[in-house]
């Protein structure tokens, strides 16, 4: 896997850079998806480890005051981009 996971995400901004690495490295997929459920192409194949800490952080970013979905579809429209 190419995105490095953070332990953690409080923050928008934080969810926001998280899902933007995620379409960068060519890893997003649909934040009510578990990890364990993707079919994950070899080269970004992620570990039984990394895939139990996406569950979380995708719980995380759900937890938020905040449209997952929405950046995400506009990442991979190339709509929106945070430098």
């Amino acid at each position: 896997m190419k995105t490095t996971l953070p332990t953690k995400i409080e923050t928008v901004e934080e969810a926001k850079n998280f899902l933007t690495d995620l379409c960068n490295n060519g890893e997003s997929y649909h934040p009510d998806s578990s990890a364990f459920d993707i079919v994950w192409p070899n080269i970004v194949s992620p570990t039984i480890k990394e895939m139990k800490q996406l569950d979380c952080l995708m719980d995380m970013i759900m937890a938020l005051d905040f449209d997952p979905y929405k950046t995400i579809f506009d990442l991979i429209h190339n709509e929106y981009y945070i430098s």
